[in-house]
């Protein structure tokens, strides 16, 4: 049976875009933990799945690891996708640079630096990209990523204050590498 108060949570979360992800990291301890949203929706799955169907939205269940809505009708690409995808690839292409192994970016007690994000904002290369895609304009490049990424449940900042893709952020990053 479905809890009043968590899916007022979920609601409020997945309507303003944010994907519930099945874990929750906790800055007290430095540590993931089952997130109760997600556990929620995945033991009612079917219950969520109509009641999502009835306000015109499909939820999805991706890579058993998140949840997302998306609108029945609507396209999946849109202008948030596309800064999603845009600040994505510039983290990737740091990462790489820098020679970091992928699990800094997934490990939750590692992340990126504020810093080895913020020098991409000196190289042209990068600019082009975000500007294109209408970032980092009036926005430094961590109020993006906050905007963007956090917000929505696809990073998080862990105790040392360093980036990391939860576990949308990983599923979305692979998706984006792979295509």
């Amino acid at each position: 049976m479905i809890s009043n108060e968590l899916s007022q949570t979920i609601y409020n979360q997945l309507i303003n875009g944010k994907a519930i992800n099945k874990h929750s990291y906790i800055v007290k301890t430095n540590e993931l933990e089952a997130n109760p949203l997600y556990t929620e929706i995945f033991i009612n799955f079917d219950e969520y799945r109509q009641l999502y169907q009835r306000i015109n939205f499909e939820l999805v269940h991706k890579n058993s690891s998140f949840f997302y809505i998306r609108e029945l009708a609507g396209s999946d690409t849109n202008e948030a996708t596309i800064k999603i995808q845009a600040l994505l690839i510039i983290i990737g292409r740091i990462i790489t640079e820098k020679g970091y192994l992928f699990d800094v970016l997934t490990d939750h007690r590692a992340g990126i630096k504020l810093e080895d994000l913020s020098g991409a904002m000196s190289e042209e290369r990068y600019l082009d990209i975000l500007h294109t895609c209408k970032l980092c304009n009036s926005r430094s490049i961590d109020e993006e990523i906050n905007n963007h990424l956090i917000t929505r449940g696809i990073m998080f900042k862990n105790s040392r204050g360093h980036y990391v893709l939860s576990d949308a952020g990983a599923a979305f990053f692979n998706e984006l590498t792979q295509s």
